[in-house]
């Protein structure tokens, strides 16, 4: 009887346990990230021309930029009001900045070290590729 009585009590305890670990095994991780998670932190150039970007994933600053104006940098960022997000998928983004009464929408995508960046306005449309880039943006002059 006692054998019984602690093979029923394991048999609870080992479907307590299975049912414990399956529901804590599900995870968001298996959630696709959006683009901005996925290149959070990412630094990206223009052929290393002095300029340069980085991805963010914040809403309320979704890039930053920096251009070299002589010996040091001028600093802007992609920031709320300016920008608004139409698209953060998994593999593309797409924001449209206003500027001046101007509109523009850039779509950005990126496969493998290539940052691609379609530029839409009234105009027409303009494409440019940036490569992605280890430098280290932070320790940039910023100029005054």
């Amino acid at each position: 009887m006692k054998t019984k009585i602690l093979k029923q009590k394991f048999l609870y305890f080992f479907i307590l346990l299975s049912l414990t670990v399956s529901f804590n095994g599900c995870s968001d991780d298996d959630e696709p990230q959006t683009f901005l998670e996925k290149y959070d932190g990412t630094k990206w150039t223009f052929n290393g021309e002095g300029m340069y970007i980085r991805i963010i994933d914040n809403t309320n600053i979704i890039l930053e930029e920096w251009y070299l104006d002589g010996d040091c940098y001028e600093y802007n960022t992609f920031s709320d009001g300016l920008v608004e997000i139409i698209e953060n998928s998994t593999n593309k983004l797409v924001i449209q900045v206003t500027d001046d009464g101007e509109i523009e929408t850039l779509t950005f995508t990126i496969e493998g070290d290539v940052l691609t960046v379609v530029i839409t306005d009234v105009d027409g449309f303009e494409m440019v590729s940036l490569i992605k880039t280890s430098v280290n943006v932070d320790e940039f002059e910023i100029c005054t």
